[in-house]
């Protein structure tokens, strides 16, 4: 049973050792009193700075469309009442370890343009989303995924790309995932290998023993 433990714990370890968490990625935090908004600054949002002026929104800002986070209760809206806003995050990432982004958005339909745009970049990341569909009823939520490689110490940042109140792009459910080396996933392969082969001899021991 101890050696089953020590090879499970060595399968997980590795991926455990690159991990490169998102603090706050659905921005549940600060909650959200009443049924509209919190705006940073100069609230501020737990794992990110923010500037000038976004908005954390409850999922409920329209009450005819219901619960409208992609997860959770709550979504970002990178353009509060001021003009063009931005947030950011420091992550400790492992040098030369590859990773996945991945993020939702969608843009503000309850007023302003018909599409907007936003820039993101972390490491050797960059790029643009933008978002032109949808209704005040459906966000239609977009996923992004794209891959970098971690230097050791990374910022994670998103740019509203549209000026003027209440025009941003939309973001929710953002994380980060180490992509595991082939080495990596040989011993996890190899570990669960081996201790499915315990269980299985373990539970024809206790058939064995029944029987007799």
């Amino acid at each position: 049973m101890k050696k089953m433990m020590l090879l499970g714990a060595l399968a997980l370890a590795p991926t455990q050792a690159f991990a490169a968490n998102v603090v706050n990625g659905s921005f549940e935090a600060p909650v959200v009193p009443g049924s509209c908004c919190v705006t940073s600054p100069p609230t501020a949002i737990p794992g990110w700075t923010a500037t000038p002026n976004v908005n954390v929104v409850k999922g409920t800002f329209s009450s005819s469309a219901g619960n409208l986070a992609q997860q959770g209760d709550q979504y970002l809206d990178l353009v509060g009442e001021g003009g063009t806003g931005s947030i950011s995050q420091l992550l400790n990432t492992v040098a030369g370890n590859t990773y996945t982004l991945s993020f939702w958005y969608s843009h503000n339909l309850f007023s302003g343009p018909l599409t907007a745009s936003a820039s993101y970049s972390v490491a050797d990341l960059t790029g643009t989303v933008t978002h032109s569909t949808g209704s005040s009823a459906n966000l239609d939520w977009r996923l992004f995924t794209g891959t970098f490689t971690g230097t050791g110490s990374d910022t994670l940042s998103f740019v509203n790309l549209t000026g003027g109140p209440n025009e941003g792009i939309f973001l929710d459910n953002i994380t980060i995932a180490a992509v595991p080396e082939p080495g990596t996933w040989l011993m996890m392969l190899v570990g669960f290998g081996f201790i499915g082969a315990q269980m299985r001899r373990g539970s024809r021991a206790t058939a064995s023993l029944k029987l007799a």
